[in-house]
């Protein structure tokens, strides 16, 4: 036998082999039954398919990406799903997010396509179906009555959720808003500031609603009840006195919702705002500054989702922090094992942890 096919050869001696024919020349079998082997598809004797996968690992031989996707019958492409109407503070999570998940893929040769839609218009994932440039889909923020979950179900595309859709046969990787955001309300009660505010998002989005749950459970486990809960279009029904009860105030979204919102409610005294999210807690965070209201001196602050900028603000602000990265990458090996035929678990948690800052503390520092 030549050098060539020697395993104890010299590394300098071994030829490198660079095309599925010249393998199957030098194994003396057919190009079908080389791509068979390497594909791990149709009919092959496992003493075939060894001796030719042991050949390429002794040649160093990379298939070509396309003869692979060819071969298996896929694209070695993933989607990643993200909404239009992200705000420019919330582009972190989404960033980290995209970082983890390409990171991982990329080690099973598997590369990112990004999406974009909106609440009402998915058909840029129905575009990437029904030309078939993907072999799976990552969403990353779930709507309730979700389009683009609706569609992904009826076809045979792999997908999965970065978020809670509201039901455990759909693949889903999330933290544990629920548990993170009942901590922080206890937190808040503790200190005897029943008398707060939360500034809430859309309704519409599935993690808004488990924040919100989260928030309910503590306040049941103490017996309050929210006093108002209105959308921020329905100011009008807050009266201008003070208050010693909770009061929600829901859609949240733009500076001048804030800004509306808050100079009515700053007239009522309250102890402590709630921001459902660090893009609300970001803009509250301006108009305090604008008025010159101190933190925590005058008003107690808490973000229900954590950021670098609530890390850094001074003073720091009290947040519920989730671990990103590890939301991505648990998302991209996750859909990989869904595409290849590997075990996976639908519902997967992480968990958000209440970090206690300087933003929520008593004046006096209890």
């Amino acid at each position: 036998m030549s050098n060539r096919l020697r395993k104890d050869a010299p590394k300098e001696q071994i030829q490198k082999i660079s095309s599925i024919d010249e393998i199957a020349k030098a194994l003396g079998v057919s190009k079908s039954t080389v791509s068979r082997a390497i594909s791990g598809k149709g009919r092959i004797g496992q003493e075939t398919r060894e001796k030719v996968l042991s050949f390429i690992d002794l040649h160093g031989f990379k298939p070509n990406l396309i003869a692979k996707s060819l071969a298996v019958s896929r694209t070695f492409n993933i989607a990643v799903v993200i909404p239009s109407d992200a705000e420019v503070q919330e582009i972190p999570f989404f960033q980290g997010c995209l970082h983890a998940i390409s990171q991982t893929i990329t080690q099973w040769d598997y590369d990112v396509i990004l999406s974009i839609t909106t609440e009402h218009n998915i058909s840029s994932v129905k575009r990437l179906v029904r030309n078939r440039k993907v072999d799976g889909i990552i969403l990353t923020r779930p709507l309730i009555d979700d389009k683009a979950i609706s569609f992904l179900k009826e076809t045979e595309v792999p997908f999965l959720v970065i978020g809670n859709p509201g039901v455990d046969t759909v693949v889903q990787i999330d933290s544990d808003h629920i548990t993170g955001c009942r901590d922080a309300t206890e937190h808040i009660l503790r200190q005897r500031f029943v008398n707060h505010v939360l500034l809430a998002g859309n309704p519409h989005h599935r993690v808004n609603q488990n924040r919100f749950f989260g928030y309910q459970s503590a306040l049941q486990k103490q017996g309050i009840k929210i006093g108002i809960e209105i959308s921020y279009h329905d100011l009008t029904k807050i009266k201008k006195d003070r208050f010693d009860y909770p009061i929600v105030v829901w859609d949240i979204s733009s500076q001048t919702a804030i800004d509306e919102t808050l100079h009515t409610i700053m007239l009522k005294k309250p102890a402590c705002l709630i921001c459902m999210d660090d893009v609300i807690a970001s803009k509250t965070i301006n108009y305090l500054t604008r008025h010159h209201i101190r933190i925590p001196q005058d008003i107690r602050l808490v973000s229900f989702h954590d950021s670098a900028a609530m890390e850094h603000n001074i003073p720091p602000v009290s947040a519920v922090h989730v671990h990103i990265a590890e939301l991505g990458r648990m998302a991209g090996s996750t859909i990989i094992n869904m595409i290849e035929g590997r075990p996976f678990e639908f519902v997967n948690r992480l968990p958000a942890e209440f970090v206690v800052r300087e933003s929520s503390l008593n004046f006096h520092g209890d």
